[in-house]
């Protein structure tokens, strides 16, 4: 049951998220502006992992914008 309506919360949240980006194309481009700096971000960072520099901060591009968001 929870597990349902988790689901049904979801897809009204996504259904929202799909009419507010269709009425406005500007919000449309800022959010791919910015996925598209959050993922240049992840692969700069899994890049510097990777030659052994463990000293890159990996703040989310979001939550420069949005403080709490992107903690793990």
């Amino acid at each position: 049951m929870f597990l349902h309506r988790n689901a049904q919360m979801l897809q009204q949240e996504l259904d929202l998220e799909d009419e507010l980006l269709a009425e406005n194309p500007e919000l449309a481009q800022a959010v791919h502006a910015f996925n598209m700096q959050e993922i240049l971000a992840q692969q700069q960072g899994s890049f510097d992992v990777m030659q052994g520099d463990s000293t890159s901060k990996g703040q989310s591009v979001w939550s420069k914008f949005f403080p709490g968001l992107g903690k793990s």
